[in-house]
């Protein structure tokens, strides 16, 4: 992508760091606070959102992580708008990405997304950028949407270079019409490292190995670090999140962080107001 290019970032290893569901527990946001790491985004449909946007990280690098599921049994989220496509029999959003897709209008998850970025704004922090939340943005007409809203907007967005099973659809003929609008949308691509499959055990040894080997790149690293706190073991994938708040702490991982250019998504917003803004 020539906006790497512009940025001096070809040929370098560059990072984003990148905290995911924030908002949805004070655990998730008080882990940020506590590890400093200064990129994440917001689930505005939460509970817990005007909490984590009232941050006093000083370098806050903070944008809204738009939601089309509500995954867990105990702990559902509602649309901000009335779009009735975007919700099940309870009137929540959908508990799976592949629900989501079977059910969902493009014209009514285009309502969503931007009321959700409205949101965002309304709750005065600085939104310097897009992702999404199980990667549910990315059906191919949900993902012209998405890269729309970003140009729009004039934030920046997560795209991801569809490598291996990162965000790309099992459906090889939905993979191949997503792989088209990305590669036509202009926006800068991020390679994903993701350890969420991982045991949480394994966790820390998988970063340093993963992040350690890496080549000549841009990526987009995120977790879901969350303090260990009663609140948060009520969801049943607390132990991962957990592992993640201890393994960024751990000196191998930061070392091996250290190994790559810091970039935030406030730096890519900055690039492309710079450089342009494809359209």
């Amino acid at each position: 992508m020539s906006l790497w290019n512009d940025m001096n970032l070809a040929g370098k290893r560059a990072l984003i760091l990148h905290h995911d569901d924030l908002g949805m527990f004070q655990a998730m946001n008080g882990a940020y606070a506590a590890l400093g790491f200064p990129t994440g985004s917001i689930m505005l449909p939460t509970g817990w959102a005007a909490e984590a946007a009232r941050t006093t990280l000083p370098h806050a690098d903070l944008g809204v992580h738009l939601t089309l599921t509500s995954e867990w049994d105990n702990l559902r989220y509602r649309p901000l708008t009335g779009g009735a496509s975007l919700v099940d029999g309870s009137g929540h959003f959908w508990k799976s990405v592949e629900e989501a897709w079977a059910h969902m209008d493009a014209g009514e998850v285009a309502v969503e997304l931007r009321a959700q970025i409205e949101a965002g704004k309304a709750l005065d922090y600085d939104v310097t950028h897009i992702d999404t939340h199980m990667g549910s943005a990315m059906r191919p007409d949900i993902a012209q949407v998405y890269i729309r809203l970003a140009i729009e907007y004039r934030i920046a967005a997560f795209v991801p270079e569809l490598e291996g099973k990162a965000f790309a659809p099992d459906d090889a003929k939905v993979a191949e019409e997503l792989a088209r609008v990305i590669a036509g949308c202009g926006l800068p691509q991020f390679r994903v490292i993701d350890a969420y499959s991982q045991p949480p055990h394994a966790r820390r040894a998988w970063l340093v190995d993963t992040l350690s080997k890496a080549g000549p790149g841009v990526y987009h690293c995120l977790h879901h670090a969350a303090l260990d706190t009663p609140e948060l073991r009520a969801i049943r994938d607390w132990p991962v999140r957990a592992a993640d708040y201890a393994g960024l702490q751990d000196a191998d991982v930061r070392r091996v962080l250290g190994e790559f250019v810091p970039l935030t998504y406030r730096d890519v917003r900055a690039g492309l107001q710079r450089y342009g803004f494809p359209g």
